[in-house]
């Protein structure tokens, strides 16, 4: 596997050539997920090492000759080391390590981790969550340790635990979420005795508790789901679903099942469905077309996931409310009052992506309560400020708006024709029109709340910020252009001055 040694970045290599001259007895590994991801020409920033033949003291010292070294846990034995020359995130440098389960309630780390430097290597990557993870290369002899067919299974496209899975989950219940994230960052199946006991967890997962405290933590549950849905959000919607999880973490979500939708404009069925269609959008070839590469923001991602999980609550229908269609009016403000209960439940706001960014709660909830904007508003017609306040005043949280908006639009399949994100093109050919007109991205009004209150003669309160908004809206069309224009407007909208 000497092909493997050669992807590895020549820093890296450089800090281990380092470290066996200080430590000539040691043996060092790369572990886990960078032997996995080199072996799937993946990129990585997971570079953890194994260091055997070789005491902790010992360790410590020779690798802070060579760069900044931390002790993570002493009776872990885990290093966080920076090597001079190293520009990445730290290196986990550790012992071989046993991992003896406590009580086998599958709670987070339910179980006591010893270190000892003269374990094998096998018995090292026995205690691992899934084979494909169970790999060491050997960085002095180029040799790949894979006592547990995890080679295969990368062949195979399987995720599948080490050993028993009931075993495995008892020891630690997050590990089933974590096969749900692998099969979905890896685009992988998930062997049939590690589903079945993915399936039996699930209510576990979501309601164990032990001593008050959840048996998996819910800002692990929020993390192991987020991350799916950034990696594939139909995939990770149907595994979520086909496996309870959905059912039990989101229950919102399994709701919009059966849910009906007027046929005339969502011929494409259920409210479950039209979202996985949305999610379905996310990153395709239009949504290129529309965005470019950027990659979407976690709240666009989780905000088309919940943007109608209001309709079951709202849901009236000609048979059994009378109305004269399947109706679900202000199902966006009760979807938003739900996702701010999401957020706050599940926590969804701990997780950072470097790339995706974090939930905002608030944001998610404006967005989810404005995304029907353009169909209560004709874009064509809509007043310049309106735009201005929901598009461009805030650009961050107008694209994710955009991108909610389109997706909702492209997964709608009127029985008149094809899907088409007509209202948001209208939209986004105005939009250069306005923003034409701002001081710096931002509107900025010809009078200011002080002036306001001289000319009128009012004192300081919610009127004056009104008349402010009225101000840059008379701006954005065009009605007043200067000060003394502002004065005019103002004085005759809201009484000359009192003498």
């Amino acid at each position: 596997m000497k092909q493997l040694l050669a992807k590895l970045p020549p820093e890296l290599l450089t800090a281990v050539k380092q470290l066996a001259l200080s430590c000539p007895s040691a043996e060092i590994f790369l572990v886990g997920g960078a032997v996995r991801d080199l072996l799937l020409n993946r990129p990585t920033k997971d570079w953890d090492l194994m260091v055997r033949m070789v005491e902790a003291p010992d360790l410590e010292k020779a690798l802070g000759l060579y760069g900044e070294v931390n002790l993570v846990g002493k009776s872990f034995g885990v290093f966080k080391w920076t090597p001079a020359t190293w520009a990445g995130e730290a290196i986990d440098v550790a012992l071989p390590r046993t991992e003896h389960v406590l009580a086998g309630t599958g709670q987070y780390r339910d179980f006591n981790i010893q270190s000892d430097s003269n374990l094998t290597v096998d018995e090292d990557l026995s205690r691992r969550d899934f084979t494909i993870n169970a790999l060491a290369l050997n960085l002095s002899t180029s040799e790949l340790i894979d006592p547990y067919g995890g080679q295969k299974d990368l062949e195979n496209k399987i995720i599948r635990t080490v050993g028993e899975a009931t075993e495995r989950f008892n020891e630690d219940l997050s590990r089933a979420l974590r096969g749900v994230r692998f099969a979905c960052q890896l685009n992988f199946s998930i062997e049939p005795s590690t589903w079945s006991e993915i399936i039996k967890s699930a209510n576990r997962i979501a309601s164990g508790k032990i001593n008050n405290e959840w048996l998996v933590p819910r800002e692990i549950c929020a993390r192991e789901l987020l991350k799916s849905l950034i990696a594939a959000p139909v995939k990770a919607l149907e595994l979520f679903d086909d496996s309870g999880l959905l059912h039990e973490l989101l229950p919102e979500v399994t709701a919009m099942k059966n849910c009906p939708q007027p046929p005339e404009w969502h011929s494409e069925g259920d409210v479950f469905n039209h979202t996985k269609l949305a999610l379905a959008e996310i990153g395709g070839k239009n949504w290129k077309e529309f965005f470019g590469q950027t990659k979407p923001n976690l709240n666009a991602i989780i905000g088309i996931l919940l943007h109608d999980i209001g309709k079951p609550l709202t849901l009236k229908t000609p048979e059994r409310d009378g109305t004269d269609r399947i109706r679900t009016n202000e199902h966006d403000s009760v979807g938003a009052k739900l996702a701010s209960d999401i957020c706050e439940r599940l926590r969804l706001m701990n997780y950072v992506d470097p790339e995706y960014g974090q939930i905002d709660q608030d944001i998610l909830v404006w967005a989810i309560q404005h995304h029907l904007l353009l169909i209560y508003g004709n874009p064509d017609i809509m007043k310049p400020y309106t735009i201005y306040k929901y598009f461009l005043k805030d650009k961050t949280r107008g694209l994710i708006l955009q991108q909610i908006i389109f997706a909702d639009s492209m997964a709608s399949h009127p029985v008149s024709g094809t899907p088409s994100a007509e209202l948001l093109i209208k939209l986004r050919a105005r939009l250069p029109v306005i923003e034409a007109k701002l001081e710096h991205g931002q509107l900025v009004s010809l009078l200011s709340g002080h002036d306001i209150m001289t000319i009128l003669k009012l004192p300081s309160g919610p009127l004056i910020g009104e008349i402010i908004e009225v101000l840059k809206e008379a701006q954005l069309a065009a009605q007043i252009k200067t000060k003394e224009e502002a004065i005019t407007f103002i004085t005759k909208q809201y009484g000359a001055p009192t003498k």
